[in-house]
């Protein structure tokens, strides 16, 4: 009986593999990405009665007539093909046909979805894939924020000042996550280019939801991770290298994971020169996504983050700083970190009435530095914040937001340092004649907002903007209500008229309230914004945004022998912006940014004004990108800036009790710097293999060699005077492995 079984099951298994082995099972994918590609028609060259098509999983069954040689070729739906030369044979095993089709070449939008925050009121949105590939950026999106209006820098860094307000005065979030560290020593972002998606840059009189600074709020979104299939990236430059793993764990579960070094310091040995010793700085960053999509209602979402900064020098006696400020011999080291955790609940309650978002984040930071003679200082922090935002969508033309905040502050201080307190007003700040302080405390403070936004359409054409915001700290005491104000006219389908009004405030730094370093009975720095503008989107996919603003600003710092700071001074900001746009739905894309702009401060206490740090009068940036048939991307940044302003130093006037001579300093910013102008060129090429792809690119910066001025440095008797230049890299390359 059993030898029965075994035949029959063999007859039939035989059978059923005789019958299907003409069955021809294959796979369609995306050459380089290896995604699955639906619709795909697989024939027979010289037979169209013999065809399949993919399904989702990119999978095909081509049923043959008989054994032989087929050339078999796959169609998409966009005419892309590619052919393959089969060869069955009568009893041997079936090929398994695999097609890589090109990708189909989708242009990147200059204006990316609002979606994220509909406000429309002085806002810029903009995309990272766009940004990243912006002349002299090294492709990294923030890095080109300075070719927006209203941004402006001395040339030194990447981090923006905004409309008349310094780079500190600025709020970022990631992921509506408020993040810690945004620049390696100012220059390059922490966050791995590939994974931002976009940014929306807040320029002035932005919601009460978010946080409170004086300056502007950029509010940064990552991408989610890939949820098709595991993937890595890998990527080099002159500067770092990095990576990136991402892929589903579950069908509803998928991660990434990003980290990054640079290694110049590794490679190159501490130099010398004039006195001075440097080593090469290192920086390191990481993040991660862990997406969990729980059911239809419901998201939960991990998030980490890290970044460190490691600089050191040594100023030897005879070094011409040294002579100016003798404290500053030996080694000057600084290292810094931060790290960050967040769990973040999205939901959509009550059949889609209310949509909740719930985060707990947790971030830390340590500080380290180390001053030649002057001292040393170290800092702890731990901060946990408890958020919570919750929509509710009344109608399609009626929305209310509400949201609540708490934080709490754990600062631990180990402090033994000449402490001078300095401020624009005050350009005499000799580190060597100031006293030596310290502290050693742990500080302990909490802080809370609660917030209201109302979004209601009041006419077919008009949507009014309305806010509230309540905050204050326990540090110093203080508790703010501050109003919000937009209107929103769309006064044809292609043109939209906007304008706003808020107050806002900004709590300040940590070394400016400290016991012993600062004054801690100062109030928070406040300002009123406003603004009107206009955008006009036109055929051909133009567009252009003009916009006006004005900045108060109150209770500015300012340097006092008694007390370290006083809220003794106040400013202005006023200037126009022009955006020209052309979105990147063609070969040629690009814009062109103009700002005229004024930014002034006033010592209000002994009468004086002077014009603000980052006061540029114009300010131009040029940006175009071409896209060739050949796959070459062309792309070239042009920025113009009026002279930044600076302090003038004529001779001496006697000595410190160092012996170091006192430099006469002239009025505060009355002298100006010679203007800043700047060409970056750049060059993408992408090559496409079956299974990966290789992403390179080329940088010339400074392409013309202008020598740009961002301030001066004196001789120690301050008879000489040298221009100081930017540093800048004359020419950059990645490559970037896909896989």
């Amino acid at each position: 009986m059993r030898k029965i079984l075994l035949f029959t099951t063999f007859l039939l298994y035989g059978f059923a593999v005789y019958a299907q082995d003409l069955t021809l099972n294959g796979l369609v994918m995306e050459k380089g990405s290896r995604t699955p590609l639906q619709d795909v028609i697989v024939s027979v060259q010289d037979d169209a009665s013999l065809t399949a098509r993919t399904d989702e999983h990119g999978h095909f069954a081509l049923t043959l007539p008989k054994s032989g040689q087929y050339i078999l070729i796959a169609t998409s739906t966009e005419n892309n093909s590619a052919s393959l030369r089969i060869q069955i044979a009568d009893g041997s095993a079936l090929p398994f046909p695999t097609f890589y089709l090109m990708p189909t070449t989708v242009l990147a939008e200059v204006q990316v979805r609002g979606e994220r925050s509909p406000d429309r009121v002085s806002k810029s949105v903009l995309s990272g894939r766009e940004l990243r590939q912006v002349a002299g950026s090294s492709g990294d999106p923030l890095n080109a924020l300075q070719s927006l209006p209203g941004v402006a820098s001395d040339g030194s860094t990447s981090a923006p000042a905004v409309r008349g307000t310094g780079p500190g005065d600025n709020f970022f979030y990631v992921d509506g996550l408020p993040a810690g560290k945004i620049f390696h020593l100012g220059a390059i972002s922490v966050f791995n280019a590939d994974l931002i998606s976009d940014f929306n840059l807040h320029a002035a009189a932005f919601s009460p939801h978010y946080a409170n600074v004086t300056g502007a709020v950029i509010d940064v979104a990552l991408r989610n991770p890939r949820t098709d299939r595991f993937g890595a990236k890998l990527n080099a430059n002159w500067l770092g290298a990095d990576f990136i793993v991402e892929g589903p764990v579950k069908p509803n579960q998928s991660f990434y994971f990003a980290a990054r070094r640079s290694y110049l310091d590794l490679l190159i040995k501490p130099r010398a020169k004039d006195g001075v010793t440097l080593q090469i700085p290192n920086y390191r960053d990481y993040q991660g996504k862990y997406l969990w999509q729980v059911n239809d209602n419901h998201r939960l979402s991990f998030h980490l983050q890290g970044a460190g900064d490691n600089l050191k020098l040594k100023f030897d006696s005879t070094s011409d700083i040294a002579k100016q400020e003798p404290i500053l011999v030996g080694d000057l080291t600084f290292s810094d970190g931060y790290a960050m955790q967040a769990a973040v609940l999205d939901s959509v309650l009550a059949n889609g009435s209310a949509i909740n978002k719930l985060a707990i984040e947790h971030m830390g930071f340590h500080f380290t530095n180390s001053v030649g003679a002057a001292g040393s200082i170290y800092l702890k922090q731990n901060l946990t914040m408890l958020r919570e935002q919750i929509n509710l969508p009344f109608s399609d033309d009626h929305e209310l937001s509400l949201a609540s905040n708490f934080n709490h502050q754990v600062t631990n201080v180990q402090a033994d340092i000449v402490n001078s307190p300095c401020t624009p007003d005050n350009p005499n700040c000799h580190i060597s004649s100031g006293t030596r302080t310290q502290l050693f405390d742990q500080i302990i403070a909490n802080g809370w907002d609660i917030s209201a936004q109302d979004r209601k359409k009041i006419t077919p054409q008009f949507t009014l903007v309305s806010g509230l915001r309540h905050s204050g700290e326990d540090y110093l005491h203080r508790t703010y209500t501050e109003p919000r104000f937009g209107l929103e006219w769309q006064r044809t389908e292609n043109t939209l008229l906007t304008a706003g009004w808020g107050l806002h405030n900004q709590l300040p730094t940590g070394e400016q309230i400290a016991k012993n370093f600062g004054n801690p009975k100062l109030d928070h720095l406040r300002a009123e914004h406003s603004v009107i503008g206009i955008a006009q989107k036109i055929p051909d996919n133009w567009s252009w945004k003009a916009e006006t603003y004005y900045k108060k600003l109150t209770n500015i710092l300012v340097s006092d022998p008694v007390v370290n700071y006083l809220n003794g001074g106040s400013g202005e900001a006023y200037g126009a912006e022009l955006l020209i746009k052309k979105d990147a739905s063609e070969k040629l894309s690009g814009w062109l940014s103009v700002s005229v702009s004024k930014s002034e401060r006033h010592n209000d206490i002994n009468g004086k004004s002077f014009r603000f740090e980052y006061d540029q009068p114009l300010n131009i940036t040029l940006v175009a990108t071409y896209k060739s048939d050949s796959g070459l991307i062309f792309s070239a940044k042009w920025n113009y800036h009026s002279g930044a302003p600076y302090t003038p130093i004529n001779g001496t006037s006697g000595t410190y009790p160092d012996g170091s001579l006192i430099p006469n300093y002239g009025a505060v910013n009355s002298g100006t710097l010679p203007a800043y102008h700047r060409l970056d060129l750049r060059l993408d090429r992408k090559y496409v293999y079956n299974t990966w792809k290789l992403n390179t690119y080329f940088e010339l910066n400074n392409a013309y060699q202008r020598q740009n001025v961002v301030g001066y440095s004196y001789n120690p008797t301050y008879t000489k005077r040298s221009d100081v230049s930017p540093f800048v890299i004359p020419f950059n390359f990645g490559v970037q492995a896909e896989f």
